[in-house]
């Protein structure tokens, strides 16, 4: 399991006051990400899926499935 860093934004503070918030990513067995993919923080990927190159990655991903696009969203489900 991976911990993950994201900028917190408030419109009143200097950018250097803002702080990060810490999100836990797990990545489950045998999946395949592909080049350029970018996984946020907070991101569940489950055992068997398939990420495509490319894909931005935000939310908990089923099993066996692939996925794609800016979000990533399921595309087929794997056999």
């Amino acid at each position: 399991m991976n911990v993950r860093r994201t900028h917190i934004f408030k419109y009143k503070k200097n950018i250097k006051d803002q702080g990060v918030e810490y999100k836990r990513t797990l990545i489950e067995d045998n999946v395949w990400i592909g080049a350029g993919s970018r996984i946020l923080g907070g991101t569940i990927i489950r055992s068997g899926s398939i990420i495509a190159a490319g894909a931005v990655v935000k939310n908990e991903i089923p099993n066996n499935v692939i996925v794609g696009g800016v979000p990533a969203k399921v595309i087929k489900e794997r056999n």
